[in-house]
């Protein structure tokens, strides 16, 4: 009888340390995503009415993400040694991301009212938020790769499973807790952001160990589309087009759903809140058994069960949600969907790959699934704009959970993860 393939060496730290280390700094960043969901168009309305700004603000973490991530992740892999190749950035970029996030919510009281409409504020806002998204991506530039420093085989699933777990619980935090208490004062969100920020600082200080891995025997210097000869291999490829399907779903769900639920169905912020966070909810309880799916089964199947959701859930958001219950049970679909497609990416993403070249592989998927998210979000406006309904946006959405489909369907069909070792 044949046996399965394997993805990998089981090698690494395996610990709960150094999974909850990096689940807590990673959640960090996710609060300030919140942040810049949430209240950055709220928080620019001080400064200008032009929506088109605004957006262009709202827009730059896409353009960072497509900049600012591969570089830190293809560079950082040229530093080897003991004292860990990724510190360096995370330990500079967390107190720049702290200090600008504060700035960034108190900016409108620091400013008196009458020059807040001036260039000069409107361009200190405009720049505050600039530096705040790219140091952002500085920490998801080196942040992701220490997966691929850290773990091998089962690891990265349950490392990747309780990345989510401390993320949904942010998230709960920032949408039930911190983003509510803004009707009392606009600086409360900012506040609770920050002190997410701030733990994910010390996670990165103390919790999160750092590895001798060799450097990168490639010195070339870097250059903008240098990261995208990953693309030449095969798997690398493949994992780019699903990974590239799960962030444009995602975007493409999340870019005018707030206005979906307050606009056309009526609702108030208060339901949108409440909806939300039952859906993150929905996800704390979902990465477990979809990683132990994963290994068993390997991602390939996780992959296509969990688009074939997704596009159904979309597909529901387009025609059937109209009132709070369904609005709830969609929300709640959605998150576990989504988990089911987002969770197997990582050990796809890493579990083939040498250490010394896993900021490179990154770098390359991070492109790919950035410029895909920002051209995807660019087509929904225009046809939403078009068609004058934000359903739209659900329908494109379904259309991609078939492409990450296909995509999942040229995956080797018996790829599984290594077996964890024997115990001593």
């Amino acid at each position: 009888m044949p046996t399965a393939a394997t993805i990998g060496p089981v090698a690494g730290p395996a610990g709960v340390r150094p999974m909850a280390g990096l689940g807590v700094m990673m959640a960090g960043a996710g609060a300030v995503d919140a942040i810049t969901t949430h209240l950055l168009p709220i928080t620019a309305r001080h400064f200008t009415d032009n929506l088109a700004l605004i957006g262009v603000m709202v827009a730059l973490n896409r353009v960072c993400g497509f900049l600012v991530q591969p570089y830190v992740a293809w560079t950082s892999d040229r530093h080897g040694g003991a004292a860990g190749r990724r510190h360096p950035y995370l330990l500079a970029a967390w107190p720049v991301v702290l200090l600008s996030l504060v700035a960034l919510g108190t900016l409108p009281w620091l400013v008196p009212g009458e020059w807040r409409a001036t260039a000069a504020a409107i361009a200190a806002f405009f720049v505050v938020n600039l530096v705040l998204q790219a140091a952002l991506d500085v920490c998801y530039g080196a942040g992701d790769p220490c997966y691929g420093d850290l773990f091998r085989g089962p690891a990265l699933v349950r490392a990747a499973g309780v990345r989510m777990v401390c993320s949904a619980v942010a998230g709960i935090l920032m949408t039930l807790v911190f983003v509510p208490l803004g009707d009392g004062h606009e600086l409360w969100p900012y506040a609770g952001a920050a002190l997410l920020v701030a733990l994910a600082w010390g996670a990165a200080r103390f919790a999160v160990p750092r590895v001798a891995v060799p450097a990168a025997a490639e010195r070339a210097r870097y250059h903008p589309l240098r990261p995208l000869a990953e693309l030449r291999d095969p798997h690398t490829r493949r994992v780019a087009w699903c990974a590239s399907a799960v962030l444009v779903v995602l975007a493409l769900t999340e870019m005018l759903h707030a206005l979906f639920v307050t606009e056309t169905l009526g609702f108030s912020r208060t339901v949108l809140g409440q909806t939300t966070t039952l859906g993150l909810v929905a996800g704390l309880a979902a990465p477990y058994p979809v990683g132990r799916c994963v290994e068993r089964f390997g991602p390939r199947p996780v992959l296509l069960a969990g688009f074939a959701a997704l596009a159904a859930v979309e597909i529901g958001f387009a025609v059937w949600v109209d009132d709070l219950r369904s609005l709830a049970v969609g929300c709640v679909l959605f998150r576990v969907a989504w988990v089911a497609v987002h969770l197997p990416i990582m050990p796809l993403l890493f579990a083939r790959t040498a250490p010394e070249r896993s900021g490179a592989v990154f770098a390359a998927v991070q492109m790919t699934r950035a410029g895909a998210a920002s051209a995807a979000t660019v087509l929904a406006g225009l046809l939403a704009e078009g068609a004058g309904s934000y359903r739209v946006c659900y329908l494109l959405a379904a259309a991609v959970c078939v492409a990450g489909a296909v995509g999942a369907a040229r995956l080797p069909a018996a790829e599984r993860l290594a077996p964890r070792p024997a115990l001593a």
